[in-house]
């Protein structure tokens, strides 16, 4: 089901914002055959309007713009409403969280792996299945209190490891080596994360020290030798503290 047309009585889900995951929603509640509406403030109807036939709210716009949102149009509608947002940090009584833990860019994705993608709640709220009856995703809870060192290590994860990656493709590029030189490399390594229980590979692993310092004197004053620096320092931190606990 697409979007249902404008004189549709009730439908599930208004949809406010249009952005990347806004989209994806769409296609997938669309695959789901799940009747929603979408709103932006460039729509011609008024919020109200076309809120009142809305089953739940889902708030899909920029983290830092949700609670203003929220505040400002949650008084339009009746209390009946269900509010969902999508932010892993944010938690807030003005609306319910479901956070994909999933990257979303452009490309929209078969209904197999919307399926696939888990989300998180809060402990003690609405659970997933009483925000999103019609799907069937994994689905897991955490306290309210963790949801931003949660968010924090998705983007170290996800975020930080694709900003190094796109560093390196384009050092090969300035090499004349295509980056698909290194895809396997690449998969390898999500395979290794995925298979292994000892996934790390390479000097750091070996604590090959001369191997590190001459890295850290060829990377000079570039931008990458910061982090090169902050994530040594911290494998070290975390491989003391393992040993500690592990003594104990």
């Amino acid at each position: 089901m697409r979007q249902v047309p404008a004189k549709s009585k009730q439908y599930s889900y208004l949809i406010a914002g249009n952005g990347r995951l806004s989209k994806h929603f769409q296609h997938y509640f669309s695959l789901k055959n799940i009747s929603y509406r979408v709103w932006t403030r460039s729509s011609e109807e008024l919020f109200q309007s076309i809120g009142q036939s809305a089953k739940s709210v889902l708030v899909l716009i920029k983290d830092d713009e949700i609670e203003n949102f929220l505040d400002h149009n949650r008084k339009k509608l009746s209390d009946d409403k269900t509010w969902i947002h999508c932010s892993g940090m944010l938690s807030t009584s003005l609306a319910e969280s479901a956070h994909p833990l999933m990257s979303f860019t452009d490309e929209l994705y078969g209904i197999d792996k919307y399926e696939s993608i888990t989300f998180i709640t809060e402990k003690g709220r609405k659970s997933f299945i009483e925000l999103f009856p019609g799907l069937k995703n994994p689905n897991y809870q955490i306290e309210s209190s963790e949801k931003t060192l949660y968010h924090a290590f998705c983007v170290l994860s996800g975020s930080f490891t694709t900003i190094i990656w796109q560093f390196f493709f384009d050092y090969l590029k300035s090499k004349n080596i295509p980056e698909s030189a290194a895809y396997l490399y690449l998969t390898t390594i999500t395979d290794n994360l995925k298979n292994n229980a000892a996934p790390l590979t390479g000097p750091i692993q070996r604590n090959d020290k001369n191997t590190i310092q001459k890295h850290l004197e060829s990377l000079n004053d570039l931008p990458a030798k910061s982090i090169y620096i902050s994530f040594l320092e911290a494998y070290n931190k975390m491989t003391k503290e393992k040993i500690v606990e592990n003594n104990k």
